[in-house]
């Protein structure tokens, strides 16, 4: 197990699950599907050694899905999951905090959000004060969220 992040790894990893065989075109196939925090540390595919943060990224040309750690999906495959698990630890800490723009559009694209949840939490995202009905709807959205992750994670559809 390594403790670093090994780019020529999980080119080593990635492109057997890709069409393509040059790197640049095959993460373009690639997009982010999930993410949870994993129970116990695990390794990512590059070799990183501990990751808690999983992103589950889905192949659209050949089909395969695979996991890999947080800071890949970000550093590699330009994928900024970094911002959705920003919003989740913010949202954690403190239910009345609001998810950002990334977080809305990701569980709003999965259907964890319907439309009017979206525009709802987009339309408070920057309030610095607002109703009790306001602040009650924004909990419910925020424990959903967080429900949906979960355990094993959110895999909305592909």
């Amino acid at each position: 197990m390594g403790d670093g992040y090994n780019f020529q790894q999980l080119k080593k990893h990635i492109l057997p699950l890709s069409n393509a065989a040059a790197w640049e075109v095959a993460v373009k196939e690639w997009s982010l599907v999930g993410i949870h925090e994993a129970d116990e540390p695990v390794t990512c595919p590059c070799g990183h050694f501990p990751i808690i943060e999983i992103c589950s990224i889905h192949n659209r040309a050949t089909g395969h899905a695979t996991e890999v750690g947080n800071i890949c999906v970000k550093r590699f495959l330009g994928l900024r999951s970094d911002l959705i698990f920003t919003a989740i630890k913010r949202i954690r800490k403190d239910p009345d905090k609001s998810l950002n723009a990334d977080a809305i559009a990701f569980f709003h694209e999965r259907r964890v959000l319907n439309e009017w949840e979206s525009n709802f939490c987009q339309n408070t995202m920057r309030l610095r004060s607002l109703t009790s009905a306001q602040l009650g709807k924004r909990r419910d959205i925020n424990q959903r969220v967080l429900t949906a992750i979960g355990k094993r994670g959110f895999q909305g559809p592909q």
